[in-house]
């Protein structure tokens, strides 16, 4: 099960550079249909299976596997080896929404094969995301969120499967929002307020699916994190515990944040009730991830974000982040 995403600092800038550059031909093909929730779940997977996991002539950017690298990009190398994530850092436009596509895929894929305890609801908005992302990067309407039939599966879930799967699609997901708001900063920063709108809603929508994603990702039964996967995730398997806060998008995310508090206080007209629901989005996200957290006994269990000897519950550690996070966005 692999990725290749795009390393996020090579994302665009802004809407030209973003709709400016070619696409692959599975994204030209399939873009429009998942925008639009077009085919049937069948038929949609079927297409998906034939794409490649990247685009032809796209490489790899090996310096991940290089020794000697400083301590941040270290833990990105680890972070991303864990979930099977490859990164590039060419042939920028043509990657993002294949990517997407791989990632769907994936999700789908387990779905249909185990199926999931997500309700209509939850399974609709999480889909939206994607199809909202596809749209966003090819410039179409980005409808509202429909509920979705939730599939059965019958195969017996696989919990390290299960936990991968969901990050497949929950990375791009962050990666897309990351690249929203950039375009939404761009275009304010250039007086173009309805591309602000557009860019603010669409991380806006992005931002509650993946929530979703997580839910996806941790659907399975308690004792499997705690007996499989979490353990996967700490020494003597990986060099140091494994956090969220290791991922190199994760890390562009919260710069975004901080360069938000500029930018916030100065919205005016429709764009300040678009700030608000983007932050009412944040406070959603934070709370399905605490809920995944106190579903796996984050309330009593140490943070892998700390050393061994410390007592620093995960649950809490999530909460001072939240706090963190949300008086960042509310520094107006």
């Amino acid at each position: 099960m692999k990725l290749v995403m795009l390393r996020p600092v090579y994302l665009p800038g802004d809407v030209a550079s973003l709709r400016s550059g070619p696409v692959t031909d599975a994204v030209a093909e399939l873009g429009p249909l998942v925008a639009t929730r077009a085919l049937s779940d069948v038929e949609l997977l079927a297409r998906l299976e034939r794409i490649p996991i990247r685009p032809a002539g796209i490489k790899i950017d090996r310096s991940a596997f290089s020794d000697g690298l400083p301590r941040k990009e270290r833990l990105f190398a680890i972070h991303d080896g864990f979930f099977g994530v490859f990164r590039a850092t060419d042939a920028t436009t043509e990657l993002l929404a294949h990517c997407v596509l791989v990632g769907y895929r994936t999700m789908l894929r387990e779905a249909a094969r185990c199926g999931t305890t997500l309700d209509d609801a939850q399974w609709g908005r999480l889909r939206h995301g994607v199809e909202a992302t596809i749209a966003y990067l090819l410039g179409l309407p980005i409808g509202e969120p429909q509920p979705a039939v939730v599939p059965t599966g019958t195969v017996a879930l696989d919990p390290h499967r299960r936990w991968r799967s969901g990050h497949h699609v929950f990375f791009p997901l962050i990666q897309a929002i990351v690249l929203g708001l950039g375009c939404f900063q761009a275009a304010v920063n250039d007086g173009q307020t309805e591309e602000a709108d557009e860019a603010l809603a669409f991380a806006t929508v992005v931002m509650t699916a993946s929530g979703d994603a997580m839910c996806f990702a941790s659907d399975f039964q308690p004792q499997h994190y705690g007996g499989a996967v979490r353990p996967a995730m700490a020494p003597p398997y990986l060099p140091v515990g494994l956090s969220g806060v290791m991922s190199e998008d994760h890390d562009l995310l919260i710069r975004r944040f901080r360069e938000l508090r500029e930018v916030f206080p100065t919205l005016q007209d429709r764009l300040v009730p678009r700030r608000e629901a983007f932050i009412t989005a944040v406070e959603g996200t934070y709370d399905a991830h605490k809920q995944v957290c106190a579903k796996f006994d984050g309330e009593h269990v140490v943070s892998l974000r700390m050393s061994t000897d410390s007592s620093a519950k995960a649950v809490g550690v999530l909460e001072q982040l939240e706090r963190s996070r949300l008086n960042t966005l509310r520094s107006l």
